[in-house]
């Protein structure tokens, strides 16, 4: 996973996005197409926030197991 918060002037046209309260996450072209589910999970604590992306994906030409 990359995490990138700084997007000012990067096209991100081709990502999918996912939302979940004010946390947007961009998912790769490559990696909406074999997933099935993708599952965002946030947490509060006392250093600030985590958060937690599942991906579920299908088998397929680019899987590696």
């Amino acid at each position: 996973m990359s995490v990138d918060t700084y997007l000012k002037g990067k096209n991100t046209s081709a990502y999918a996005q996912a939302a979940h309260g004010d946390v947007e996450v961009l998912v790769a072209p490559s990696m909406a197409r074999w997933s099935n589910r993708i599952t965002i999970d946030i947490k509060r604590g006392l250093l600030g926030r985590r958060f937690d992306v599942a991906v579920e994906h299908q088998h397929g030409p680019a899987c590696q197991h």
